[in-house]
């Protein structure tokens, strides 16, 4: 019963983080994780990304593409590969990410 209103609480959640920010909202961010997350819904600070296997999206990061990268390879673990708006990272920016989360 409480998984049921934890799961509940973090989709209101995310819903009302998106719908807050649908004005101002940044370009979509896609990025994909050596390994999948635990919860559907990640809040990575004040970000909300949802993912579904080892895939994750948001469309409201607050931060330049590069720290949003870092943070995610901090919580979550290596990111295979990240894209903002359709355009992927660079092997480069890629290690940078891993490297400096570490």
């Amino acid at each position: 019963m409480q998984r049921t209103i934890s799961a509940l609480l973090s989709t209101i959640t995310v819903f009302f983080l998106f719908a807050a920010t649908a004005a101002s909202a940044a370009s979509p961010i896609t990025a994909q994780l050596a390994e999948a997350p635990s919860d559907r819904v990640q809040i990575i600070r004040s970000t909300a990304w949802v993912c579904e296997g080892d895939i994750c999206r948001t469309n409201n990061a607050g931060s330049r593409d590069s720290y949003e990268c870092l943070r995610m390879a901090r919580e979550l673990g290596t990111v295979v590969s990240f894209a903002v708006s359709g355009e992927a990272f660079t092997a480069e920016q890629l290690a940078e990410c891993n490297e400096n989360a570490g």
